[in-house]
């Protein structure tokens, strides 16, 4: 069978969605490789056959990431400093290029590989995507062209791809434009304007796999509600909002498991009420398996697991990309979005209830479950990988 190498940036939020396709084409007997950091070299061992680790050199504080202005090019020029140091290391660890090759789009040195091996490749992007008709920029990033900043960093990509002597262009780079086959881990359904987008992008839905480094959840008993609340793990740095959280939910009856992740001191939260279940982590596809509401910051990941389990949500968004999916989530008619400025507990115990209480978005929440699942999710993914290659097979020369 054939060997598939994985090039993702070393973030939860990129390489955690492509675990259920990578281990879709290990279980289709083919071998799979991973290059990542030793952070997440044991998650990316569990659903391949080999794993590259590499040193992140070039990280940046993405917490301070607001991706609009000054901060999005600060992004992009870690992104690029990233390409450039990996470049080599990853070309030593692969003196035989793959079979074909999977990259996230922000994982702009898989694209560079991947055309240097004249190697199949699938592009992946577990986030909304843009074209014509829809973009993230035209709404929610805003970035001057009059920022020197931001021609430095041009400069600097330009005279890369020219050091290459690639043929992949810094738009393309940028964009993601020209890529043969793409693949995206949401449904149709979620993206904005789904219907405009052409063959060449295969909206798959989420891929999941269980975490299992996040342990086991187990429900012990059947009240009603249960509700989830997480702000994820890179945004999560506010303990008034979990505070705020845990003063609504009191004496809310049923059950609430708060995950408030590395970026909050739990002691300083203090004595959660009985009701609630106070965590640091928390193995989430276990919990909205029987969930009855998410309070979420509308990250994709999440809002894909939310949808694939048919979870209505109430969307609490930290940044530009988790806005616009926070206002997708309420388009569509899975949820609505709360500002979290001087938010006070009454205020969130009466969205709270009125959410439980919206029998119309737990409805739209169900559909949405079946046509996400109905996307095909992992094998439909695994078929798209498979179809590159049978393509590559058809174009060489027979003997």
């Amino acid at each position: 069978m054939a060997h598939i190498a994985f090039f993702t940036p070393p973030s939860a939020g990129h390489l955690n969605p492509t675990l259920g396709l990578a281990a879709e084409l290990l279980r289709r007997g083919h071998r799979v490789t991973y290059a990542t950091t030793a952070e997440y070299a044991a998650r990316a061992g569990e659903v391949s056959s080999d794993v590259v680790e590499y040193q992140e050199r070039f990280a940046g504080d993405f917490r301070s990431f607001q991706f609009s202005g000054r901060s999005l090019v600060d992004a992009m020029a870690a992104s690029l400093a990233e390409t450039e140091a990996l470049l080599p290391v990853l070309r030593d660890a692969f003196p035989h290029p793959p079979d074909a090759v999977v990259y996230d789009n922000a994982a702009w040195w898989g694209r560079l590989l991947a055309a240097e091996w004249k190697t199949p490749a699938v592009q992946v992007s577990p986030m909304l995507v843009s074209n014509d008709h829809w973009s993230m920029s035209e709404r929610y990033t805003k970035l001057s062209a009059l920022q020197p900043r931001l021609w430095l960093f041009l400069a600097r990509l330009g005279g890369l791809l020219r050091k290459l002597g690639t043929d992949v262009t810094a738009k393309q780079l940028l964009t993601g434009d020209g890529a043969p086959r793409r693949v995206v881990f949401i449904p149709r359904e979620f993206q904005f304007r789904g219907e405009t987008f052409d063959d060449t992008y295969r909206f798959v839905g989420p891929c999941l796999f269980e975490r299992r480094f996040l342990g086991t959840w187990e429900r012990t008993d059947d009240r009603r509600p249960l509700i989830l609340v997480t702000l994820g793990t890179i945004y999560n740095q506010n303990p008034q909002f979990f505070r705020t959280c845990m003063d609504a939910c009191a004496d809310l009856g049923g059950h609430v498991v708060i995950a408030v992740g590395d970026g909050v001191d739990l002691d300083a939260l203090g004595t959660p009420p009985p009701n609630v279940e106070l965590r640091r982590f928390v193995a989430q596809l276990h919990v909205l398996e029987h969930a009855d509401l998410f309070i979420t910051h509308a990250g994709m990941g999440s809002t894909m697991e939310a949808l694939y389990h048919g979870v209505p949500m109430l969307a609490v968004p930290q940044m530009a990309e988790e806005r616009a999916n926070a206002d997708r989530i309420a388009e569509v008619g899975a949820g609505r979005v709360l500002a979290t400025d001087g938010l006070t507990a009454p205020a969130l115990r009466a969205e709270i209830e009125r959410m439980l209480a919206d029998t119309a978005i737990r409805r739209r929440a169900l559909e949405l479950r079946d046509a996400t699942r109905a996307a095909g999710v992992a094998a439909a993914a695994a078929d798209c990988v498979e179809a590159s290659l049978h393509e590559a097979a058809a174009l060489e020369p027979s003997n």
